[in-house]
């Protein structure tokens, strides 16, 4: 436990280094101006993924005007893991940069996992603690080898002056499987799913409809922020299967005092039937995806992806205190601590409403956010559950 955090702390400090060299916006000003830096060497831990190495970067444009959230954002990431995660992505932001009030979003990526986890299909499935070990037989029986690269993007624009904004997005997504990582042993995707090598094409367009009323788009103070979106994935753009993704999720924020936030969020997610496993795992969004039942995404404190199937529930509630704000090196910067209790189940079929609230999995705990200037977070998270004990997750910015 200490290497974790003094890693965290030498995270910390590289992050205060480069907040004070940049040359945007001085501390003083409540509105930030010009070009702001703010990086994360990635020496942190995550219980799921182990120790992590590479660069976590954000680059903030808020130009003369000082415009919000900001004029560009691009978010650079070079990430491995001592797991077998080996990520390089870039993430392009832009509120303000098209004309006639467009908003562009853009991601391209190669994510490499050498053996990510899959427990089983469904709500009830069982673990094994003795199967889940490097020292036996199969020491990947919990989980398979997952390549994905990806390029898409978002457009979104306002309807009128109102808080409603409609979306529309298309991406390119080609997944290769490895059954059996490093060919070492036997696992339960091999069982269960395919024993055999696959390269799939997931590639598909979307529309969704979006209602923001955030005072802020980072650590909102009040506001709602609901969106119902459709994804269609179809042979007649490249894919190699025919289904379609729907995910209803809505997000609230109540201010409690000065300092205290409660935040909120449901999410509700159905996939069409024809939807390979590997790609039951992601959890749509407006802005960035993410992925789930389980892990630092969905349920904090529950084993990374430790349920899955095509319908999904998750059900987050988290209690925020600004404990301090205070200056150095001429820069803003702000601590906030928070505790929540995360909910969630999935369905082997479609989303049964009758059983929404019945054998949900849990997990709960509590966190920290380090920020800087009006964007850049660093953020730690315990969580805590029978099957996970105390997973410890490192990152950037809020859940929700």
């Amino acid at each position: 436990m200490i290497v974790r955090y003094s890693r965290w702390l030498l995270a910390l400090l590289v992050a205060v280094s480069l907040a004070a060299a940049n040359p945007g916006g001085g501390g003083a000003q409540q509105q930030p101006t010009g070009l702001e830096i703010g990086g994360l060497p990635a020496l942190n831990f995550d219980s799921d993924e182990g120790v992590g190495y590479g660069a976590l970067v954000e680059l903030y444009q808020y130009g003369q005007r000082g415009l919000l959230p900001y004029v560009w954002s691009l978010r650079p990431t070079v990430f491995v893991t001592s797991r077998g995660r080996r990520d390089f992505t870039l993430f392009f932001d832009a509120p303000h940069v098209l004309s006639n009030a467009w908003r562009l979003d853009a991601y391209l990526g190669t994510e490499k996992q050498i053996a990510t986890p899959y427990y089983g299909l469904g709500n009830a499935t069982q673990y094994d603690r003795l199967l889940d070990s490097d020292e036996g037989p199969d020491p990947f029986y919990y989980r398979f080898g997952r390549e994905r690269r990806t390029a898409k993007f978002n457009l979104q624009r306002n309807v009128s002056d109102t808080p409603l904004r409609w979306l529309f997005g298309a991406g390119l997504v080609r997944t290769s499987v490895l059954p059996v990582p490093e060919s070492d042993g036997t696992t339960l995707y091999q069982a269960d799913v395919s024993a055999t090598e696959q390269t799939t094409w997931s590639n598909y367009v979307r529309a969704g409809l979006v209602w923001d009323t955030r005072d802020r788009e980072t650590g909102p103070r009040s506001g709602v922020w609901t969106e119902l979106l459709i994804q269609r994935v179809d042979e007649s753009f490249g894919a190699d299967a025919d289904y379609t993704r729907w995910t209803f999720t809505d997000r609230r924020y109540f201010s409690l005092g000065e300092r205290v936030v409660f935040a909120h969020r449901y999410l509700v997610q159905g996939v069409g039937a024809g939807a390979p496993v590997h790609d039951l795992f992601e959890v749509q969004a407006s802005f960035r995806q993410q992925e789930g039942l389980g892990g630092a995404k969905t349920l904090r404190g529950v084993l990374k992806n430790r349920f899955v199937g095509r319908g999904m529930l998750v059900w987050n509630a988290e209690l925020r205190w600004r404990a301090a704000d205070f200056q150095l090196f001429g820069k803003p910067f702000h601590v906030v601590l928070s505790t929540f209790f995360d909910q969630g189940r999935v369905w082997d079929g479609n989303v049964r409403l009758d059983e929404l609230f019945t054998d949900l999995h849990r997990g709960f705990g509590g966190g920290v956010r380090f920020g800087m200037g009006e964007n850049f977070t660093v953020a730690i998270d315990m969580g805590s559950s029978e099957e996970a004990g105390k997973p410890l997750y490192i990152g950037l910015g809020y859940l929700y």
